[in-house]
């Protein structure tokens, strides 16, 4: 029986061992929620003794689920594989307007030119990002309370890629896990409460430069007084990331952790409207990678050396020291809402650069094609 890394409880279960739901629903006896009259315990599961019946009933379509967590499994990510990503930022680095912008981003625009659709199905999923992310800030015009400390189940969607024909080529089940910025103020809360970061395929490192104390006096100097209190160090947050993944996959100190690390600077449009950023730089404008199709690497280099000058002047060189701890990293900078909230409210998004940092995870991963220029 194949076996896969469940994203919820991180261990190997074959699809026997999952809980089962099962979707049929007789219109003529309201009763009868089973083709097959099978019986289904308290919370709604196929009974054990009817799994292997049920797999095989071709009235209806059945739902795995997590037998830990009850949360609903993808069958994209029991076919394919998962692609978890771990969005990791300390506290008002802007990680839950950025996940309900990201997704947002990749159905409007990734899907239209890297000839791709998102599938939307997981129910779990699908409620759990129309609920904390989509609703408030899409909807409601207001940014996205913070994450609350413990276990947050992640977001789980299936990027499906397609040839010209329209013929499925290739499956990336996204994986989003989201964390509050508690979780990182210690190594022991990082182990217990975000376990997937060792099993993550790429790393997306949110820090905010509105923490960094060079960037602060510069924007006091220049007149904003809208500045969010100071929380964890930034370099503190990848300490403890390096310092867990070592742990926990016993990785020595003279060896390279092979997960692409992106570190993505958010807020950049605070940086551009109070004269922080070079005028003609690559962050004023959104990348070259959505409307070609492609992951340009001209285009990622210019962009992460531009992006590592401005932090070799805002920072000191502890930060670049830790990231050479990856095999693979690299610098982004990016705006989910375009604009400074009044407060808690959003009056226009104007997100720009969102994708960058999965893109290049994507091409790392060999999903999307990459060219030189």
């Amino acid at each position: 029986m194949a076996k896969f890394l469940c994203p919820y409880c991180y261990e190997m279960h074959t699809k026997e061992q999952c809980l089962v739901t099962c979707l049929y629903h007789n219109t003529h006896d309201a009763k009868k929620v089973c083709a097959n009259d099978f019986k289904k315990d308290p919370s709604g599961f196929v009974e054990e003794k009817s799994k292997t019946k049920c797999f095989k009933c071709t009235h209806t379509v059945t739902r795995l689920h997590c037998p830990e967590s009850k949360n609903e499994i993808p069958e994209d990510l029991m076919i394919f594989g998962g692609l978890p990503i771990a969005l990791v930022g300390a506290k008002a680095s802007g990680k839950s307007n950025y996940i309900a912008v990201l997704v947002n981003e990749i159905k409007k625009k990734m899907t239209r030119h890297f000839n791709c659709s998102i599938n939307m199905s997981c129910a779990d999923s699908q409620k759990n990002y129309n609920d904390f992310y989509y609703n408030p800030l899409f909807k409601s015009k207001k940014v996205v309370g913070a994450t609350d400390a413990g276990e947050i189940p992640p977001l789980i969607f299936p990027l499906q890629f397609m040839n010209d024909k329209n013929k499925i080529t290739n499956v990336a089940t996204l994986t989003f896990y989201d964390t509050a910025g508690e979780n990182l103020d210690s190594i022991e809360d990082m182990t217990v409460n975000n376990k997937y970061i060792p099993n993550a395929k790429g790393i997306i490192l949110l820090l905010d430069p509105l923490q960094i104390e060079s960037i602060r006096e510069k924007l006091k100097e220049k007149g904003m007084t809208q500045l969010p209190p100071i929380y964890t160090d930034v370099n503190e947050v990848l300490s403890r990331i390096v310092e867990t993944i070592r742990r926990v996959k016993k990785i020595n100190a003279k060896k390279k952790i092979d997960i692409p690390l992106a570190v993505t600077f958010t807020k950049i449009d605070a940086l551009e409207k109070y004269g922080i950023l070079p005028e003609g730089g690559c962050l004023v404008d959104e990348s070259e990678h959505i409307d070609r199709g492609l992951f340009v690497d001209s285009e990622f280099s210019n962009t992460s050396i531009e992006m590592q000058d401005l932090v070799d002047n805002w920072l000191s060189g502890e930060l670049e020291s830790l990231m050479k701890n990856f095999e693979k990293y690299a610098f982004f900078g990016l705006t989910a809402l375009g604009n400074i909230p009044n407060r808690n409210d959003i009056s226009e998004i104007k997100p720009k650069r969102v994708l960058d940092p999965l893109l290049w995870i994507l091409a790392e991963n060999k999903f999307i094609k990459r060219v030189k220029n």
